[in-house]
């Protein structure tokens, strides 16, 4: 699994990221809610979707192909005015595509979206990892050659699964599927924020003021609350709230994704006493064991980090006690941490 997962288009390419474009639709939101607007702004998902020419995929390109493990196909790009060209060539077999969007904010990996024409988009097969400074076969993409040419653009999406990938990638598309606000926004969440701005009275949706399972399924819309496969999958560590509702916390009906996660804000990183302190505020009785480990850091026997893939780690929000073989040995990492 691990294998299938690995970086294996290993030519790197040092280079800087883009400077944060200015992100639409909010400006009218900020005249009243400076506060929330200024920290969202500052967000993953205020950059969950970037322009091509302005994103860590764009700016990073190798003057040199890239080519695809074994007998492969090779990846040539040439960036425009209004996008970046891609042709994947082996041989005499060749397809192109265009890029204009790319999917992620450019801390774990980012992903394009490749037109391919007549209205077809692909998922790009290959994606940039920036914490490796490489490129590398997509997560959930099979790695090694491809088929055949077309097949090397990336995985095809059909219309609802385009839908779905750039509706939680944006906050706004037309009709056929153009972003017009990229990236997670106040009007993906709060529902009615556009008829809220031409009439006070007309409050749009709180998702903090959901009752806790609401909250977390309504989230679940674009983090998933179904696998894509099937229960089994190693890769469904990404998806936090398919892998919270498992958890005996969540089925208390207490447990929220803001609970943990202050809202309009990343989420908190290497601070082990945080997290500590919302797990204590549930798990205060007597019962509550003693940390054995002397680690201080609740989380981290309870919801480890997995390592997917050698740029990408996830906290497996599945908070039990993790026993031998829930997980394959050589995945699960300590926090701070570079093993």
């Amino acid at each position: 699994m691990i294998r299938r997962l690995a970086c294996l288009l290993m030519l790197a390419a040092a280079g800087s990221v883009a400077a944060e474009a200015p992100i639409p639709g909010t400006e009218a939101c900020a005249t009243c809610h400076p506060a929330e607007t200024g920290l969202h702004a500052r967000t993953r998902m205020a950059r969950a979707m970037t322009p091509a020419l302005e994103s860590a995929f764009g700016q990073n390109l190798p003057n040199q192909p890239l080519r695809e493990a074994g007998d492969g196909y090779s990846f040539v790009y040439r960036r425009t005015l209004s996008g970046i060209e891609v042709a994947a060539e082996r041989g005499g077999d060749r397809a192109t595509g265009t890029i204009e969007w790319v999917l992620g904010a450019g801390v774990q990996g980012q992903t394009p979206l490749v037109n391919t024409g007549s209205g077809r988009v692909a998922e790009s097969r290959v994606s940039y990892f920036p914490q490796l400074h490489q490129y590398g076969i997509t997560i959930g993409q099979t790695a090694g050659a491809s088929a055949n040419a077309t097949a090397a653009l990336g995985w095809m999406q059909a219309g609802r699964d385009l839908q779905a990938c750039i509706g939680c990638h944006s906050s706004a598309i037309t009709r056929d599927l153009q972003p017009v606000i990229p990236g997670v926004q106040c009007q993906r969440c709060h529902l009615g924020a556009e008829e809220h701005l031409h009439d006070v009275a007309h409050r749009p949706s709180n998702p903090g003021k959901l009752p806790a399972p609401e909250q977390v399924r309504f989230c679940g819309n674009c983090h998933r609350v179904k696998p894509p496969v099937d229960d089994a999958q190693l890769e469904n560590v990404r998806f936090q709230p398919l892998r919270l509702m498992k958890s005996r916390c969540f089925r208390s009906g207490r447990l929220a994704c803001t609970t943990c996660h202050p809202a309009h804000q990343d989420a908190v990183r290497n601070q082990p006493a945080f997290y500590n302190e919302k797990c204590l505020s549930c798990h205060s009785s007597p019962a509550a064991h003693r940390d054995t480990r002397q680690a201080g850091d609740c989380i981290g026997c309870h919801m480890p980090y997995v390592q997917l893939h050698p740029a990408l780690r996830f906290t497996d929000h599945y908070i039990r006690v993790v026993k031998p073989g829930d997980l394959p040995a050589g995945v699960i990492r300590q926090r701070g941490t570079g093993g």
